[in-house]
């Protein structure tokens, strides 16, 4: 019997193979990591700033005007004049401060005692000079030329200075030289003060005259009476500084007496910005009809600035303490405002909201809505819109008063962006400067250390992601 051979099926069905799961996981990853490198290298770039305490002090400085006791002196001779006392020191009764050459020849002589070679400046006259041209140059200002002609001056008043110390034990006998004794006119100090050789038409000046015009500088002209050569009979020669107690006028605002806290201060501490010199000053608010002065009351540094009618002085506040932020950050936004009054909690728990009054079904309800109330100022309360709509009715609890919410007010705040979206957070700012303010801790729908606020506010919008 013959083997029975299996039969040959020429129809073979191929079954197609699943995927790789390995491979779909590898793609499905490609995909995600170019999208998220395409989305990265595409967004905005955002930088945030964090939040950390600081101090900030903000001092201003003020352009003051100086009241003292001030006496002309004119002259009673004319002809040629040379000062003898140094500007800004203090002379005593009966000392030399100028002389008048009626005839100038006895002027000639003294002028070639002058040039001799026996005559040069001592130690102390030199330390003078210096000390001159240092402060020229620190508080030289291109807007006032005329203090280079005041320097020329004062320079040539040391000069002086010194040589007379050999010319005026001679003058006797050069004056004898010449027969001018009659004709040469010595002239004493017949008061004690401090010698100042120019006028300004300030020194009657009084506190009931000082108005807004008062500071204006490019109103105020100096004659400087060391620059005449020659002297007319009646005009001023020099002028005497004859009390130690003065007074330095500054224009306030009212928002420089909030700022420096200056209501019920009777003494401030100032510096002098002309020598850094600082100083406990007594100190006085003045209000006038159309000015507020404040006014420093002063017994000593006359003679420092005897010269000087405007002085700058800087008001040493103490320094701010807060939160630090750059100015960059703070933007606005708006708030419905709802007076104080319709403020309420939901029945008992000490959540804040407002009684609603709307319509439901056509029926008219009382509903109360929990709000997020982000600041109470003026007896107003600053409240989120999304919590309302415009229109929006709201009952006062124990009246039958009404408001209607519409009216919207913008407060200061910053983006806090901790959680990757950018939250309004509101600040009260307590000090500032060009760059950065002082924000106050703890306050309501505020920012705490640490946070991260975006750097430049205004590049973005509120619940904006930004990573």
């Amino acid at each position: 019997m013959a083997s029975r051979q299996p039969r040959s099926n020429g129809n073979v069905v191929k079954f197609r193979k699943k995927p790789k799961a390995a491979l779909i996981i590898f793609i499905i990853v490609l995909i995600y990591v170019i999208a998220f490198v395409w989305l990265y290298a595409t967004r905005r770039k955002v930088q945030t700033y964090v939040v950390n305490t600081g101090t900030l002090t903000a001092n201003t400085v003020f352009s003051g005007i100086a009241v003292r006791q001030e006496s002309i002196m004119n002259s009673a001779y004319n002809g040629n004049v040379n000062y003898y006392m140094r500007e800004g020191t203090k002379a005593k009764v009966g000392d030399i401060v100028y002389t008048v050459d009626e005839t100038g020849r006895v002027a000639q002589l003294i002028a070639d005692a002058s040039n001799s070679d026996s005559n040069s400046l001592s130690d102390e006259n030199l330390k003078i000079i210096k000390s001159t041209l240092n402060s020229f140059k620190t508080a030289y200002s291109g807007d006032n030329f005329s203090a280079v002609y005041d320097l020329k001056a004062d320079l040539n008043s040391t000069v002086l200075q010194s040589i007379n110390e050999n010319i005026m034990s001679n003058l006797d006998s050069i004056i004898s030289s010449t027969g001018s004794q009659n004709l040469f006119q010595t002239i004493h100090a017949d008061t004690s003060g401090i010698v100042v050789y120019s006028i300004d038409g300030y020194e009657s000046l009084t506190e009931n005259d000082i108005t807004k015009d008062t500071f204006k500088k490019d109103k105020y002209n100096k004659n400087n009476l060391k620059s005449q050569d020659i002297i007319v009979s009646g005009n001023p020669a020099y002028k005497m500084v004859t009390s130690e107690n003065w007074y330095i006028y500054i224009q306030l605002t009212q928002s420089d007496i909030d700022k420096y806290e200056l209501n019920g201060r009777n003494s401030l501490q100032i510096r002098f910005v002309k020598d850094n010199i600082t100083a406990e000053v007594p100190f006085s608010i003045v209000k006038k009809d159309d000015i507020i002065l404040g006014r420093f009351s002063l017994d000593k540094y006359m003679i420092r600035y005897a010269t000087d009618r405007f002085i700058d002085i800087e008001i040493q506040a103490s320094a701010s303490n807060g939160l630090k932020i750059p100015l960059s950050s703070i933007v606005e936004k708006d708030f419905y405002t709802i007076p104080k009054s319709y403020m309420t909690t939901g029945g008992n728990t000490s959540t804040y909201g407002f009684l609603c009054e709307h319509y439901v079904n056509n029926e008219l309800v009382t509903e109360f809505i929990a709000a997020d109330i982000y600041a109470v100022k003026d007896d107003m309360c600053y409240v989120d819109m999304n919590s309302f709509g415009q229109g929006d009715t709201i009952l006062q609890t124990d009246s039958r008063d009404r408001y209607t919410v519409g009216t919207k007010a913008a407060l200061q705040g910053v983006y806090c962006a901790n959680t990757g979206y950018t939250i309004f957070r509101t600040i009260e700012i307590v000090e500032q400067n060009s760059e950065y303010c002082i924000v106050r801790k703890g306050t309501s729908y505020g920012i705490s250390v640490y946070d991260h606020i975006i750097l430049e506010g205004s590049n973005v919008n509120e619940n904006e992601m930004i990573y």
